[in-house]
């Protein structure tokens, strides 16, 4: 150890290197195409559903898993909470949007607000007093 000359640097070294000295570097899907950032978008979303269901829910904070069936049911309970709170995540923030609009005594406010209409099938789960 005395001989390393990394030695003073307590947070370790970084070295560069050539692709084409270490081929393993080089990612399988080459970044910046089609196919690269599909999987990107999809990671994101897979990250942001990991995050929600750990951090927000709990569901998944610190479980205890004693076989892969149980842990397969409980990916499969944690992803029906996330699409349930989604989805009444939804149904609040459009509720409020509504009331705001229908205390403005104005038709066409939901349109200028939303900027799209609201389909009747989500308009039927919402409830106005």
């Amino acid at each position: 150890m005395g001989s390393c000359r990394y030695i003073e640097n307590r947070n370790g070294y970084s070295r560069h290197m050539y692709i084409k000295d270490q081929p393993r570097l080089q990612n399988q899907i080459p970044r910046g195409t089609k196919r690269y950032n599909t999987i990107k978008r999809a990671r994101s979303a897979s990250e942001r559903a990991n995050s929600t269901i750990k951090e927000d829910i709990k569901i998944i904070d610190k479980p205890i898993i004693y076989n892969k069936t149980r842990a397969d049911i409980l990916s499969q309970i944690a992803a029906i909470v996330l699409l349930l709170h989604r989805a009444m995540v939804f149904i609040a923030r459009t509720t409020l949007l509504l009331q705001k609009c229908s205390d403005s005594n104005d038709p066409g406010a939901i349109n200028k607000i939303v900027g799209t209409p609201i389909p009747k099938s989500i308009r039927s789960l919402i409830q106005l007093e």
